[in-house]
C-alpha cells in the first residue's frame, strides 16, 4: 500500500509563510482569500524554480530590490487621498502607517519570483543581433503611411488643432509681432508657430489655416518617428507581428493621434528625446564617428531649444554616456558639451541682448515651495529668523491658502511672492529649506510624493485629460473653433468615438515599465551597453522629479509612451553587431 506523499518540513513552513504574507498583501490591497491562496502557490513555485536553476546572486539582488521598491509603490497608491488638482492638504494626503510597510514587505516576497521569472524568460528569448536584417527603407515609409493615414480622421474631425493649455498660450504668443518678451513658452517654438501662420496667410486670411499647417507638419515629423520605432523592432530580428503590432498600437490609438495634433512642445520634444535613444542604438562598439556625431548634435539642439529642461536631459544623457562607455566617450562627450555650452551662451546673453526674459527661479522651485508649505501647514515651529525670511517672500496667510499639495502653480505664481528676492536670497532659501528638514522629514516626504504622485503611482489614471487635448481654449477671444470637416463631407461626426479611443498605459505604470527594463539589464550582467538608450527616458523622468509642478499631466513623461515598444523589447536584444545570417535561417521570436 503506497503511502500519502507529504511536503517537505522547509517546504511546508515555506508555504505557510508566503500565505501569511499573501494574506496580509491581499487585506491591505482588499483583494480576496482566495487570490492570497492562488498568489502563495505561485510565489512557491517561483521560488523552488529560482533556487532549482542557480539564479545568480546579482539577479536575486536586482530582481528582490526592484520587487521591494515596485510593491512600496503599489501600497502607498492606495494610501492615496486625491480630490483634484485643487484641492487642499485636507483632501489630498497620503493615509498610510507601520501596516502599509508590512503590507509592501510582504507584496514584495510575492512579486519577486515573478520579477525573476520575467528575468529568466528574457535569458532564454534572446533576439538575433541588429544586423541579421538588411535594412529596407520600404518598410519603414510603410509602416510611416499606416500610422499617418489612420490619424487623418483626427485631423479632420478636430480641424485646426487642439488649441489647449500651454498651447493655447504660446499661440498667443506667437500672434504678438516682435521679438518674444520671454522664454517660457521657449523662443524656437513660437517662431515655428510663426513660421506656419505667415504660410497659412498664403492661402487664405483665416488663421485656422496655418495653426492646422502647424498640426499637419508635427503629425508627420511624430508618426515618422514613431515608424522608426517600430521599424527598429523588425531590424533587431523581433517577430513581425510584434513589429507591425507596434506600428499598429501608433496608427490605432487616438492617444498617439491626438498628441500628434495639440499645440504642446511635448510631442516633439518626446519624439526627439525617443530618436535620441534610437541614435545610441545604432552606436558602434568602437566608438561614434563624425557622422553620428553630426546626427547627435542636432538632436541635442533640438533638445535642448524645444523645451527648457531639454539642457539638463542632455548633461543626465552625457554623465551616462561617460559611465557606460569611459574612453570610447571621448569624442561624444566632446559634441554634446559643445552644445550644452551654446544653449548657455544662446539662452543668457544673447537672449538678455534681445531682452528675451527668462523664467524665473521659483518656476524650478515647484517642490521646495511645496515642501515648505506643507511644513507651515502643519503648523510645525519656525525660529523667528526663519519666519522673518520666509514671510518675507509670501505671507503665512498666503502660504497656507496657495498650498495644493498636487499642483504647485498658485504658489509658485502667487502674485504677492516675491521672485526677486528668491532669487537674490536663493542660497538662504535653500538653507532655511534645509534646516527645517530633520524635524519634518516625514512631511517633507509625503508632499513630494503628492507633487510626484502621477509619476511613481502605477496603475492612476488621473489626469489622462482625455477631452482637454483636442478642445479649443480661446484665451483671447479670437475666435478659435473646432471644424469637423468629416461631418460636413458625409453628415456623420465620428467625434465621441474618436474621443474614447485616447487611454493607454498609466503614467506611473509606464515609469516602472521602464524601471523593470532597466533592472533586467542589470541582473543579466551583460552588453549594459542597452542601458545607454534607456538613458534618454531616466534622464527625462529624473529631471522631472526633481521640479515637476503638477501631479498627474502625461505630457511631460510622453516619451515613455511613444518609446513603450522600445522599452519592453530592450531586455531581449542585443547592441552587438554580427555577421548576416543565412536568409533561409529561422527568425527568433520572443
Amino acid at each position: 500500500m503506497t503511502q500519502p506523499q507529504t511536503l517537505p518540513p522547509r517546504t511546508a513552513l515555506a508555504g505557510a509563510a508566503l500565505l501569511l504574507c499573501a494574506l496580509l498583501a491581499c487585506y491591505k490591497l482588499e483583494l480576496g482569500p482566495v487570490a492570497a491562496v492562488l498568489a502563495a502557490a505561485a510565489a512557491l513555485y517561483g521560488y523552488r524554480r529560482a533556487g532549482g536553476e542557480g539564479t545568480p546572486r546579482r539577479a536575486w539582488l536586482c530582481c528582490g530590490g526592484y520587487a521591494a521598491l515596485f510593491s512600496l509603490a503599489v501600497v502607498a497608491g492606495r494610501d492615496v487621498h486625491y480630490a483634484g488638482m485643487e484641492g487642499g492638504a485636507d483632501v489630498n494626503f497620503i493615509d498610510g502607517g507601520a501596516d502599509s510597510l508590512l503590507a509592501s514587505l510582504a507584496l514584495a516576497v510575492l512579486v519577486c519570483p515573478a520579477v525573476l521569472a520575467l528575468y529568466r524568460f528574457a535569458l532564454r528569448r534572446q533576439l538575433t543581433p541588429v544586423q541579421n536584417r538588411p535594412s529596407r527603407l520600404s518598410v519603414w515609409f510603410a509602416m510611416w503611411a499606416l500610422i499617418f493615414v489612420c490619424w487623418t480622421p483626427y485631423l479632420l474631425t478636430f480641424y485646426p488643432a487642439g488649441i489647449v493649455g500651454d498651447g493655447a498660450l504660446t499661440l498667443e504668443e506667437a500672434l504678438t509681432p516682435g521679438v518674444p518678451s520671454s522664454n517660457h513658452w521657449v523662443v524656437p517654438v513660437i517662431l515655428t508657430m510663426r513660421f506656419f501662420l505667415w504660410l497659412g496667410s498664403l492661402i487664405s486670411a483665416d488663421l485656422h489655416v496655418g495653426v492646422f499647417l502647424y498640426a499637419l507638419a508635427q503629425s508627420l515629423l511624430f508618426s515618422a518617428v514613431c515608424a522608426a520605432v517600430a521599424y527598429r523592432l523588425w531590424r533587431v530580428g523581433a517577430p513581425r507581428w510584434a513589429a507591425w503590432g507596434s506600428a499598429a498600437m501608433y496608427a490605432l490609438s487616438g492617444f498617439f493621434a491626438s498628441y500628434g495634433m495639440v499645440l504642446w512642445k511635448d510631442t516633439l520634444f518626446s519624439a526627439a528625446v525617443v530618436w535620441l535613444a534610437l541614435q545610441l542604438w545604432e552606436l558602434k562598439e568602437n566608438g561614434p564617428d563624425w557622422k553620428w556625431c553630426v546626427r547627435f548634435s542636432l538632436t541635442a539642439l533640438f533638445l535642448c531649444f524645444w523645451r527648457n529642461n531639454g539642457l539638463y536631459v542632455l548633461v543626465l544623457c552625457l554623465a551616462a554616456v561617460a559611465v557606460l562607455l569611459r574612453r570610447k566617450s571621448v569624442r561624444l562627450l566632446a559634441c554634446g558639451l559643445a552644445v550644452a555650452v551654446f544653449t548657455v551662451v544662446v539662452t543668457g546673453p544673447v537672449y538678455d541682448a534681445l531682452h528675451i526674459r527668462k523664467d524665473s527661479i521659483s518656476e524650478s522651485l515647484s517642490i521646495p515651495l511645496q515642501q515648505i508649505a506643507a511644513t507651515i501647514v502643519s503648523g510645525a515651529e519656525l525660529t523667528e529668523e526663519q519666519q522673518e525670511f520666509l514671510y518675507g517672500l509670501l505671507p503665512r496667510e498666503e502660504w497656507i491658502a496657495s498650498y495644493h499639495p498636487s499642483l504647485s502653480d498658485d504658489l509658485k505664481g502667487n502674485d504677492l511672492l516675491d521672485t526677486q528676492q528668491l532669487e537674490a536670497r536663493f542660497g538662504e532659501f535653500l538653507k532655511v529649506w534645509a534646516q527645517l528638514l530633520p524635524a519634518n522629514f516625514g512631511t517633507y516626504v509625503e508632499a513630494y510624493l503628492m507633487q510626484t504622485l502621477g509619476f511613481w503611482q502605477p496603475g492612476a489614471f488621473l489626469g489622462n485629460y482625455n477631452d482637454y487635448w483636442i478642445g479649443v481654449q480661446d484665451v483671447a477671444d479670437r475666435g478659435w473653433h473646432l471644424s469637423d470637416w468629416i461631418y460636413f463631407l458625409i453628415g456623420y461626426s465620428p467625434a465621441q468615438t474618436l474621443q474614447r479611443n485616447t487611454r493607454f498605459v498609466a503614467s506611473g505604470t509606464a515609469v516602472w515599465l521602464m524601471i523593470l527594463a532597466a533592472v533586467l539589464i542589470l541582473a543579466q550582467g551583460r552588453d549594459r551597453r542597452r542601458l545607454l538608450i534607456l538613458a534618454p527616458f531616466a534622464a527625462s523622468w529624473a529631471v522631472l522629479m526633481l521640479a515637476v509642478p503638477i501631479a498627474y499631466s502625461y505630457r511631460y513623461i510622453f516619451m515613455l509612451a511613444v518609446g513603450f515598444p522600445l522599452v519592453c523589447v530592450l531586455p531581449f536584444c542585443s547592441t552587438r553587431t554580427s555577421s548576416p545570417v543565412p536568409s533561409n535561417r529561422k527568425e527568433t521570436c520572443i
